[in-house]
């Protein structure tokens, strides 16, 4: 049987065990980093898994690469896509741009499900505080949870929260609180939206994930699902107290579990429609909240999903959303 080659595009170097599993692919898999390209020869060097072991390995240019470098530039995979073939290079950027993200699907038909974004400047934070009273300020692009702002303006005084409600800085006047704002961080790379209260489950808040990624027929799948529960007194999930299905959720938490089904719809929606108008994908996770009524509203698409977190719902589910791109991959190679 041909063993077609996929290269994995990575930051570093380092061994990933669950890649081991390629070995019952019909893939020889290799792993590399930008500076192990060699243009001129069309060569690889990177490390190789074989019989058991990770080695040092140069080969050819693969059949198809699985990009999972963090990254927002498509200037080596659209390098590499010219060398080897168009559509064979999958994720072609990873790190989103959250207003953009948010633009493209309110004009798809999902603006009900969106929260109302906006870039920030000053007046405009200053205009929804003092109308909603509670907005979040959050990086523009991807930061794992960190550095997002939330703030409250309540008797003519305006407070600050870092991730929880444990901490909070409390600002006397406008000025004094943009200047805070102007020493946390760069606030021409954030984005505002008005914070909504989702559902808990004794005061733990919680989010719904949703892996699509795509599978070796190339088709868009869902291939795990999970909830991550919230610290008690965090207003993110990012610290995570707890990891559980979401229908397990839904049970503690007194939602109707048909509501998984529209999650799973929609999710794949979500991935049709970013492909569409970004780029060449082969996965995504979509993160929901649900409000108390019931309400879906989309969180976050996130182009790089973190794999490893779905190790606490079961061995078995860490193993496929590590083999399924893999696959995806040996598809892309052989078609």
């Amino acid at each position: 049987m041909k063993k077609y080659l996929v290269g994995l595009l990575c930051n570093n170097l380092a061994p990933i065990n669950y890649y081991n599993l390629a070995e019952d692919l019909s893939i020889e898999l290799i792993k590399f980093t930008r500076s192990g390209i060699d243009w001129e020869k069309q060569e690889i060097k990177g490390i190789m898994f074989n019989s058991g072991k990770w080695e040092e390995k140069v080969t050819r240019f693969p059949d198809s690469i699985y990009n999972r470098c963090y990254t927002s530039s498509t200037v080596t995979t659209d390098k590499l896509e010219k060398v080897i073939g168009s559509g064979k290079v999958f994720n072609s950027f990873t790190r989103f741009d959250k207003y953009k993200v948010y633009s493209i699907l309110k004009e798809s038909g999902l603006e009900d499900l969106m929260l109302p974004t906006y870039q920030y400047t000053r007046e405009h934070l200053l205009s929804m505080l003092h109308e909603e009273g509670t907005v979040l300020m959050k990086p523009v692009k991807g930061a794992m949870g960190h550095k997002i702002l939330r703030f409250t303006f309540q008797s003519n005084e305006y407070k600050v929260y870092i991730q929880t409600f444990y901490s909070v800085k409390i600002i006397k006047s406008a000025d004094d609180l943009i200047i805070f704002i102007d020493k946390q961080c760069t606030p021409e790379k954030y984005i505002i939206q008005p914070f909504i209260s989702f559902a808990s489950i004794d005061g733990h808040v919680f989010d719904m994930r949703m892996l699509v990624q795509k599978n070796k027929k190339g088709v868009w799948n869902i291939t795990a699902d999970m909830s991550r529960v919230a610290y008690r007194n965090f207003f993110i999930t990012n610290l995570t107290y707890d990891v559980l299905r979401i229908h397990e959720v839904f049970e503690n938490a007194g939602f109707d579990k048909t509501i998984l089904l529209e999650l799973r719809d929609i999710s794949i929606r979500v991935a049709e429609i970013l492909e569409e108008k970004l780029c060449f994908l082969g996965e995504i996770s979509v993160d929901f909240g649900i409000e108390s009524n019931g309400k879906l509203r989309i969180i976050e698409v996130n182009g790089k999903p973190e794999k490893t977190v779905f190790g606490r719902i079961s061995d078995e589910a860490l193993q496929k959303v590590f083999i399924t791109p893999l696959e995806y991959a040996a598809y892309l190679a052989e078609n």
